[in-house]
């Protein structure tokens, strides 16, 4: 009599476990089920109609079947498959599977599947029986009763994909055969007597690769002190395919498929690698491979195979390299005539020619058909180039070169539309304001520019012509005259200014540096202006209730100026120090109103903020983050130092003063250690 086995499992977890986004994924679940029944033959059939379209998908193996008296577990449970208490098949194999998640997958492709399996029982009897499943009835498999199987016959099972989703091109397009030969060649070269027919293919990786090479790593430190030395073999294919790094025991095993991308740049190579290593089972069985960007012993173990890859494609290009050279100066088309001894110069200049020149053999399909006359001309036009500028045409070739063919369509289609010098110019300028947020950060905030950068002729004249870190609106915007003048008539509202001609005292007779202010504006529509007044309060200041009551004074003071007088404008007033005390940070966080915004008054169109410097850095990092990961440029010491070099050098304190600042510093500290130390004590 037929039974059924429930599934205890939520019908959207079961759901969630049947989609996947490569089809070639599922499949190898299904194969993978037949390997680790110690299979030594599995085969994959696709059913076809008269019309050539597949209909069904057939894996079949030879393998020790399912066994009847476990299939209630087998299949009415997740996560405590038998094999994740095993690391070795019956027969000594490395074991893939441990979550019983692999028959899951399958309906990803159709939504019935029939495994029809005969294995031993008791011993020695032979039976045979199947199971049944639908998407339909995820909770629930059809089990058949079982049935002695008449002498000769052998164990192995049949799985049945039917009422297939979609017709699945990826499965059965030429390049299928070599897909699913990547998926297991380190198992196959781990266990070469076992067969994986792919619809009529018998897979070999040796037929379509060019070679392999097995490569030791160095030592890995994990977190939980122990060590490893991991294995990577690497394997080189005669077609093209995506760069991948799968993670394997040290049978050969697959359990996660990293994505190289360009991490390990090695053009005109197409390769696989699998990172053999002793602890990745176990790593599996706690889930951490799903996390290889966030464990740091995934992270370690990845990060220690891309050496060890791109220590072996330096010496694989090194190879080529000198093959193809010696070809070039056999064919007359190679642009440097043979001489004894090279200049340190000369022979700089031939190394970047002979890579780019590699780069582009690789990557312009119809170099090689060229006449000799057509060789020799590009040859000599790359040479001459690089004597003139070699640092800038090796990158931009090699960037250009190493981009794949849909980012190559892409910049194509784009070029149709833009000119490259725009698209150029746009990503120019969100790597400078990169820069210089970094580089404006590390001059107010380092303890020795700040204390002589706060100087009107400096940080003044810099956020001047960086408006745009305060506000977009305002990038491009100028100063306006008549604005101007309002401004300096109410200068008075706001204290004492820098540009006073009478110093300013702050106690014990030291002068201190007082605020500044700047303004900009932009006419959003004919007769209508947006104005924005900036005020920058010295860093000793905070932001207090005085400060917010001057800045609003001066604000609706400025605004009832009677030369504004029926004029539709939009005012923002911005005070910025280093901190805001108690009453300021309250007042800037009210509710309903952006962070920052302390006064709103629709009557006269007022806006008055208070922000620290922090705040203005992280709003400005946080509009450029998602075209900074774009990008992927990340702005450091050095490029923003060349950045407000470039743009601002003239306002910027000189080396000079920074070291006459450092000096004192450490004299006023050697000067209160002193003191410190003779003091009498109680």
């Amino acid at each position: 009599m037929a039974t059924k086995i429930p599934v205890n499992l939520s019908i959207d977890y079961l759901k969630s476990i049947t989609v996947t986004s490569r089809p070639l994924l599922a499949l190898s679940e299904v194969i993978w089920n037949g390997l680790d029944a110690d299979a030594q033959r599995v085969s994959i059939r696709f059913d076809r109609n008269k019309l050539d379209t597949v209909e069904a998908i057939r894996v079949i193996d030879d393998g020790s079947g399912i066994d009847y008296d476990h299939a209630g577990v087998l299949f009415g449970t997740l996560g405590d498959s038998w094999k994740k208490t095993k690391n070795r098949t019956t027969g000594g194999r490395g074991l893939h599977g441990k979550n019983g998640k692999g028959r899951f997958r399958a309906f990803s492709l159709g939504s019935r599947i029939t495994w029809a399996t005969i294995s031993h029982r008791e011993g020695t009897v032979l039976i045979s029986y199947r199971i049944a499943g639908t998407t339909t009835a995820l909770k629930d498999f059809d089990v058949s009763d079982p049935v002695p199987m008449k002498n000769g016959a052998k164990p192995g099972t049949e799985v049945l994909i039917e009422n297939l989703h979609k017709e699945f091109g990826s499965l059965t397009h030429s390049d299928a055969a070599l897909d699913v030969t990547r998926e297991f060649a380190s198992y196959l070269a781990k266990h070469p007597n076992v067969v994986i027919d792919y619809d009529g293919v018998v897979l070999d990786p040796r037929s379509v690769q060019i070679c392999a090479a097995d490569l030791p790593c160095a030592e890995v430190t994990l977190s939980n002190g122990t060590t490893t030395t991991p294995m990577v073999r690497v394997v080189e294919w005669k077609t093209k395919v995506e760069r991948s790094l799968h993670l394997c025991d040290e049978t050969g095993v697959s359990f996660h498929e990293v994505k190289l991308g360009t991490g390990v740049r090695a053009p005109g190579f197409n390769f696989t690698a699998y990172l053999l290593c002793d602890v990745i089972r176990e790593m599996d069985k706690d889930n951490k491979l799903i996390l290889e960007d966030l464990h740091p012993d995934i992270e370690a173990l990845v990060d220690t195979a891309k050496k060890t890859l791109k220590g072996y494609f330096r010496k694989r290009e090194a190879e080529d390299l000198s093959k193809a050279v010696a070809r070039w100066k056999a064919e007359k088309i190679y642009p440097y005539e043979e001489k004894p001894d090279l200049t340190p110069v000369e022979e700089a200049e031939r190394q970047v020619f002979d890579i780019v020149a590699i780069n582009v053999q690789e990557y312009l399909p119809d170099f090689e058909e060229s006449a000799q006359s057509s060789k020799r001309f590009t040859f000599r036009l790359l040479s001459q180039a690089i004597k003139d500028n070699p640092e800038s045409l090796q990158k931009i070739i090699g960037e250009v070169l190493a981009l794949k063919t849909d980012a190559q369509n892409d910049l194509a289609e784009l070029l149709e539309r833009t000119p490259l010098a725009a698209i150029i110019h746009a990503a120019k300028i969100v790597t400078n304001r990169l820069d210089f947020v970094k580089g404006i950060e590390d001059l107010l905030f380092d303890k020795d520019t700040k204390k002589v950068l706060l100087e009107r002729d400096q940080l003044h004249k810099i956020l001047e012509n960086e408006a745009w870190i305060f506000s977009e609106e305002f990038a491009l915007a100028g100063s306006e005259k008549t604005l101007e003048e309002v401004l300096n008539l109410h200068l008075d509202k706001l204290g004492k200014r820098e540009d006073d001609p009478d110093p300013v005292e702050v106690g014990d007779g030291k002068r201190g540096r007082v605020d500044l202010m700047f303004h900009k504006a932009v006419q959003p529509r004919t007769g209508e202006f947006d104005y924005m007044v900036v005020e920058l309060k010295r860093p000793s200041q905070k932001i207090n209730d005085e400060v917010l009551a001057q800045v609003k004074k001066y604000a609706y003071a400025v605004a009832r100026d009677p030369r504004f007088h029926g004029v539709p404008i939009r005012w923002t007033f911005v005070a910025v120090s280093n901190e805001l005390d108690d009453f300021a940070q309250r007042e800037a966080n009210q509710r309903n109103r952006p962070r920052g915004l302390v006064s709103d008054d629709s009557e006269f169109h007022i806006r008055v903020w208070a922000k620290t410097w922090s705040e203005i850095f992280n709003d400005a990092r946080s509009r450029l983050r998602f075209f900074k990961d774009q990008l992927a440029y990340e702005a450091d010491r050095d490029s923003a130092r060349a950045y407000l070099k470039a743009k601002h050098d003239k306002f910027l304190p000189t080396p000079e003063q920074v070291e006459a600042v450092g000096k004192q510093t450490e004299k006023n500290d050697a000067q209160e250690t002193s003191t410190a130390k003779t003091a009498p004590t109680s």
